[in-house]
C-alpha cells in the first residue's frame, strides 16, 4: 500500500515522522503526494487553536475524499473525542513504534487508538537517511518534560521525561555525520533536563562527547527553559566554547512579569532569564539569542505586558517568537475567562513590530562584514547559510550544500542577512 505522511509543529514530530517513516516502509510504499496515498499519516500539534482547528478540517476533508486516515502527535491526546471523528486510527507520540499495527488494523476495517505511557527510548533506532536539498539532521534526545505550566497541553500527550541512551545518540549523530549531513539539531521539549530523570546533567557530556567525533559539522542547540538552563550554565557554555557548536541560545522566556510567571507555573523569574543571556553574550562575540513569547494570557495585565515590552528593550533577543493565549484543553488555564481577541492582537502586533525594528538596526551593521558559513540548505534558486552563531545568510547562485564557503554580507531584512561568496 501507499502512504504520505504529513507532518505539523515542532522538531519533536519531524523526527518522529521520520521514524515512523523507518516503520511504515519496511511493509508500504511511500508517495511524495498525498492524493496518490492509499493512506495518510498526520502527525499533528496541539499547541494552538488555530493550527489545531487547521488538522481537524484537512482530516475531515480528507476523510471525506475518501483517504485512510491515521492521526499522530499531541492533538489526540487533547482532543480525543475530535480526533475521532475524523480518524480511522490514532496513536500518541510515545507509540509510533506501533504505527505498522495501527496501519493493519484500520487496512482490515478495523478503528484502534493507542495512548500507551509506554517509555520508549527512541535512540535505538537508525534514520537512513540522506542529504537531498538539505543537510541538517534533526536528532531528539529525550521525550516528555518536568514543567506543570498551567497552559501547556503538551506535556499530556509527551508525558514523563525520558532520556535517550547518550551512546545510541552518539551512534545516530555520527551514522548522520558518515553519510554526508553537516549539521545536527538536537531537539528535545526541554534541552536542558536531558539526564534529570537519571539524576544526572547529561546535556554537557554529550556536546563534550559530540565534540570528540571526526568531521567538519555545526551543531544547533534545541529550546531549554530558562529555570533548569540556569542549574548547568556554566558547564554548557564551557563545552560550547568549541567551532562545531553555533553559538546559539533557545531559552522561552513567555513573559517579562515575575507575578505572571508566577501564576503560569512557569518555574522562574525573568532576572534568571537576564542572567543566561548576559553569561552567554559575555561569554562569546557573535551570538544568537532566542525567546518566545505569550501574548494575552488571561491573567496578563496591561502593566505585566509593559514588563514583558521593558524586558525585550534591554535584553534585545536576535529571534523572538510570539504567540498569542490559546486556552487549550484539560489544562489548568482551560477554566479562565480569555480576554478580548483584540487586545491579543493589539499586544502581538506591539511586539512584532518592535522586534523589527531590533533586527534591522542590529542587521544593518554587518553590511560589508566576511563570515564563513555552512551552506545548510537549497530553497528553490536561493540557498540557506549560516554564519559560526547560527545566523540566517541567504545566498543567491550556484552553490554546494554541506560547503563551508566565505561569503560577504550586501544586504540584509529584518531576520535575515544576504550575501555573496567571497573567493580568497
Amino acid at each position: 500500500m501507499k502512504y504520505f505522511i504529513k507532518t505539523y509543529g515542532c522538531k519533536l514530530n519531524h523526527s518522529d515522522s521520520s521514524l515512523m517513516d523507518i516503520f511504515l516502509s519496511e511493509k508500504h510504499t511511500k508517495v511524495n503526494e498525498i492524493n496518490l496515498a492509499d493512506f495518510v499519516v498526520l502527525n499533528t500539534c496541539g499547541v494552538v487553536d488555530t493550527t489545531s482547528t487547521k488538522i481537524l478540517k484537512e482530516a475531515k476533508e480528507l476523510k471525506e475524499s475518501g483517504k485512510i486516515l491515521i492521526l499522530g502527535g499531541c492533538l489526540p491526546e487533547s482532543m480525543k473525542d475530535e480526533c475521532r471523528k475524523v480518524s480511522d486510527g490514532i496513536l500518541s507520540p510515545t507509540n509510533i513504534d506501533k504505527i505498522n499495527e495501527v496501519v493493519d488494523i484500520v487496512l482490515d476495517g478495523g478503528k484502534v487508538e493507542m495512548f500507551d505511557s509506554t517509555e520508549l527510548d527512541k535512540s535505538i533506532f537508525i534514520r537512513n537517511e540522506r542529504p537531498t536539498n538539505s543537510v541538517s539532521a534533526i536528532i531528539a534526545v529525550s521525550e516528555g518534560c518536568l514543567g506543570c505550566c498551567s497552559y501547556c497541553v503538551t506535556r499530556f500527550a509527551r508525558r514523563n521525561l525520558i532520556s535517550f541512551d547518550r551512546k545510541n545518540l552518539l551512534i545516530q549523530i555520527n551514522h548522520f555525520l558518515e553519510n554526508g549531513f553537516k549539521e545536527i539539531q538536537l531537539t528535545s521539549q526541554d534541552l536542558a533536563i536531558y539526564g534529570f530523570d537519571n539524576g544526572k546533567q547529561d546535556l554537557p557530556i554529550l556536546m563534550k562527547e559530540i565534540k570528540s567525533l571526526e568531521g567538519d559539522f555545526r551543531v544547533k542547540l534545541g529550546m531549554m527553559n530558562p529555570g533548569w538552563t540556569k542549574r548547568i550554565i556554566g558547564d554548557l557554555l564551557r563545552e560550547m566554547n568549541d567551532e562545531k557548536f553555533y553559538k546559539f541560545l533557545h531559552i522561552p522566556v513567555q513573559s517579562g512579569s515575575d507575578e505572571l510567571l508566577l501564576k503560569m507555573r512557569r518555574g522562574y523569574q525573568q532576572d534568571d532569564f537576564v542572567e543566561i543571556v548576559e553569561k552567554f553574550r559575555n561569554e562569546f562575540g557573535d551570538v544568537i539569542l532566542s525567546t518566545d513569547i505569550i501574548v494575552g494570557h488571561p491573567l496578563e495585565t496591561e502593566d505585566m505586558f509593559l514588563d514583558t515590552v521593558n524586558m525585550l528593550n534591554k535584553v534585545k533577543p536576535d529571534i523572538i517568537h510570539i504567540f498569542k493565549f490559546s486556552n487549550r484543553p484539560n489544562t489548568p488555564d482551560e477554566k479562565l475567562k480569555d480576554l478580548p481577541d483584540r487586545i491579543k492582537k493589539e499586544r502581538s502586533r506591539i511586539l512584532t513590530d518592535l522586534f523589527h525594528n531590533m533586527n534591522e538596526e542590529k542587521n544593518k551593521e554587518y553590511i560589508g562584514k566576511i563570515f564563513e558559513v555552512l551552506v545548510v540548505e537549497k530553497r528553490n534558486e536561493t540557498y540557506i547559510a549560516r554564519t559560526n552563531s547560527g545566523r540566517a545568510v541567504v545566498l543567491v547562485g550556484k552553490n554546494d550544500i554541506g560547503s563551508f564557503i566565505k561569503v560577504k554580507i550586501i544586504d540584509f531584512r529584518w531576520n535575515y542577512l544576504l550575501g555573496t561568496r567571497v573567493f580568497d
